[in-house]
């Protein structure tokens, strides 16, 4: 039998590349999230299998969009044997081809793609066009008036329908054959239409232009396979762009030319000198996709060169400096003497140490301040009592700190109602734009915000245009912990101007004999190994730091898993599926978030449904976290909630927050993680009742003293370490962090008098 080209591939089924062609006769399933399809399929050739020359329909699974009956397929993949459904093939991709016959586009027509057409109107439709209707409805769509059973609405949508399908099968087609997977295929359509094909084809570089989860090589393979030239002016403008972008995401506000020329290089190879580079450069700042900034030199570069950022971050910055500087060049009474210092003390109880004394003082008479200090140092004890100072004076005080559960803590710790920032500057999700600004400020005497270390550039700015004269605002934060995850070093850049009035807390107030958390997190910032208690014996009180020695990944992993489900419950009485949180500094790994939650969650008995989506799986009992503020669902980046239900049908799952239950289709599921192990980074701004941390050699990239004092400083009454005293020293001893790259500093001092 001549097989010609439609339905080739190894005889034996092995992996390989085998191409099948024919009509699709019954879409058996489809899912709208994944793609998942299984397909029976009458094959172009009449028979199926190479192998065992089944004739007659066969079945074909993969992932493709919008399926239909009556589509003519080009499927590549391979033959496999199912344990339970046979012989079937395994597509990789899926081309839509024209049906080639009368009864396939008698189908496709008749299909659930197109409303209101039955068989008899598709059959209809074919004798008064012929084989080329499909070509004919697009290009003359008035061919079709006066075909019998063909209304007007079900005729515009044929075509519209028809055009649609069509642009997206093609594009899809195309995209495929640029090896882009199906979400990326999914992000390529959103963002640029299923009519991009031509601009892509022109500069497939677009594709690396702000699309989620593809990255400049992908692009750049792209644009081999069109026949790009490596030293294509779009190639080099895309790289610099894109590498402007990843500075961006390693929290750098700009990059230096010298630098940008360096990551470029490391990039690009031979095919970027300096005279491309320059060029451009020079075309990127004309079309204002950068912005080139010769008055401010950056500390670090030293070189007098100009520096490189995206606009958004240059307006941010510039707009953020000069917003401070006119804030700070106000005047304000102070509200706060020693009259009145001593009066509170004396009603509270309790006397102030001189160093907070100092800073209530001067907290409350400047319009800008700054207050620091690590845990256990009084910042809470001083925050009150500016709030009830300020309030008794007459002044309305808000609160905010930059996440939900931040701005929770801050609640409970001064007793003042505290929102999110973004809450604060109310935010509208569908203009994506604060309702505060600088036409419409914050109405307040005094705006307090908390954990000033995890606010980025971008909201900073936000913020303070939003404050003006004669509003005061003063920061607070600890300039050890992590930075913001977004681009910016507010905190540090701050302190590092020396133009905003600073009282630094550090005498220990907060620990008694049996308490190490808040020692050992200071020792650690001197570079001194933790304390750790001797051993339990008897009456002997117990402590509420310890260290649980285990060499390797796998023996650490397993004795973390024991020391959470069984040890501290046992000792403590704490449940661990609530009151304790594990912090890993990396995802991968045995003692990575991701395994860890896979070994924390087998300790839970299996109860109601799970659900797979892309490939994860959730079940009833899950602690999750929600990753990105929703303000119409009133859920928040750092919420943390349990799987309550999961729906039978695969459709979605209900959490239960302490203040709400919420329903997560699977579009929403995006933006959940498990949550029994979290990164650290994930973890800032947030306080747990024990925390539990692996320490294992293969996390030397993120060893770090700085992310092991965040961790530390995240437990509220005890805090487990598990994993080799290695790597517990590697930590302590790398006192190293990644300078960001920042002008905040720099225009600050430029702006305020010394």
């Amino acid at each position: 039998m001549d097989r010609g080209n439609r339905t080739t591939g190894s005889p034996t089924g092995a992996p390989g590349t085998d191409v099948l062609q024919g009509v699709v006769e019954i879409v058996t399933f489809h899912a709208e999230d994944s793609g998942y399809t299984v397909l029976r399929l009458y094959p172009d050739d009449g028979y199926g299998d190479p192998d065992d020359m089944i004739v007659g329909r066969v079945t074909a699974v993969g992932e493709m969009g919008a399926p239909a009956e009556g589509l003519h397929l080009k499927l590549s993949g391979e033959w496999t044997s199912h344990k339970s459904h046979g012989r079937q093939f395994r597509f990789v991709t899926a081309e839509v081809l024209e049906p080639s016959d009368k009864r396939g586009l008698v189908k496709y027509l008749a299909s659930k793609s197109f409303r209101g057409i039955g068989e008899k109107t598709a059959e209809r439709i074919v004798d008064a066009l012929g084989l080329e209707a499909l070509d004919v409805i697009r290009a003359a769509p008035e061919k079709l008036v006066g075909i019998p059973g063909l209304k007007g609405a079900i005729r515009e949508e044929l075509v519209e329908t028809l055009k649609t399908h069509h642009a997206d099968h093609k594009l899809r087609a195309f995209l495929t054959g640029l090896e882009l997977n199906r979400w990326q295929i999914d992000a390529v359509t959103k963002k640029f239409g299923p009519d991009c094909e031509e601009a892509l084809r022109a500069n497939p570089y677009m594709l690396a232009r702000g699309i989620s989860g593809i990255a400049f090589r992908t692009a750049d393979r792209a644009a081999k396979s069109l026949g790009m030239e490596p030293d294509a002016p779009e190639r080099i403008e895309a790289a610099l762009v894109w590498l402007l972008r990843q500075a961006a995401d390693d929290g750098h506000c700009m990059l230096t030319e010298t630098a940008l020329f360096e990551r470029g290089t490391g990039l690009l190879g031979d095919n970027l000198d300096r005279s491309s580079f320059d060029d451009a450069l020079a075309v990127l700042a004309a079309r204002d996709e950068v912005l080139l900034d010769d008055d401010t030199r950056h500390n670090a570069a030293g070189d007098g060169v100009p520096l490189v950022y995206l606009p958004m971050y240059h307006a941010c910055e510039r707009l953020l400096s000069a917003n401070l500087a006119a804030l700070c060049s106000g005047e304000v009474p102070g509200l706060a003497d020693e009259e009145s210092l001593k009066a509170i003390e004396a009603g509270a109880g309790f006397e102030l140490h001189p160093d907070q004394r100092a800073a209530v003082q001067g907290l409350l008479s400047t319009p800008v301040g700054l207050l620091t200090g690590g845990p256990g140092v009084g910042k809470t004890t001083v925050l009150k009592l500016v709030v009830e100072l300020a309030e008794r004076a007459g002044l309305k005080v808000i609160c905010a700190s930059p996440t939900g559960r931040a701005a929770k803590r801050m609640s409970e710790a001064t007793g003042h109602e505290a929102g999110t920032v973004h809450r604060t500057l109310g935010y509208d999700p569908v203009e994506r734009a604060f309702s505060h600004n600088a036409d419409k400020p914050l109405v307040a005497g005094l705006v307090i915000i908390d954990e000033v270390s995890m606010l980025d550039l971008v909201i900073a700015h936000a913020l303070v245009k939003a404050i003006a004269r004669p509003t005061r605002l003063i920061f607070v934060g600890d300039p050890n912990q992590l930075p913001s995850v977004a681009a910016g070093n507010v905190l540090s850049d701050l302190l590092d101007s020396t133009r905003i009035p600073t009282w630094r807390l550090t005498r220990i107030f907060r620990q008694d004999e049996s308490s190490r958390i808040v020692t050992n997190a200071h020792r650690l910032l001197d570079g001194e190994r933790p304390e750790l208690p001797p051993p339990v014996r008897g009456g002997a009180s117990k402590s509420d730091f310890y260290f649980f020695p285990a060499e390797g990944e796998d023996q650490a992993a397993a004795r973390l898993v024991d020391v959470v489900t069984e040890r501290i419950p046992q000792t403590f009485g704490l449940d661990w599926t609530t009151d304790v949180q594990v912090l890993s500094p990396m995802y991968a790994g045995a003692c990575g978030v991701d395994e860890l939650n896979e070994r924390l969650r087998e300790r839970l008995p299996k109860k109601g449904h799970e659900l797979v989506h892309r490939e994860r799986t959730w079940r009833v009992g899950d602690r999750v976290i929600h990753t990105k503020n929703d303000y119409e669902r009133e859920v928040f980046n750092g919420d943390m909630g349990f799987v309550e239900a999961v729906y039978s049908d695969g459709t979605g799952l209900v959490v239960r927050y302490p203040e709400q239950d919420l329903l997560y289709t699977l579009d929403d599921l995006s933006d959940l993680r498990c949550a029994f192990a979290i990164t650290v980074h994930r973890s800032q701004g947030s306080e747990y009742p024990c925390v539990v941390i692996p320490l294992v050699t293969r996390h030397y990239v993120m060893l770090q003293r700085h992310l092991l004092y965040t961790a530390i400083t995240r437990a509220r009454s005890l805090l487990v370490l598990v994993g080799s005293e290695r790597a517990l020293d590697m930590a302590i001893e790398n006192a190293d962090q990644a300078e960001r790259s920042s002008g905040l500093a720099d225009r600050l001092r430029a702006l305020l008098p010394g």
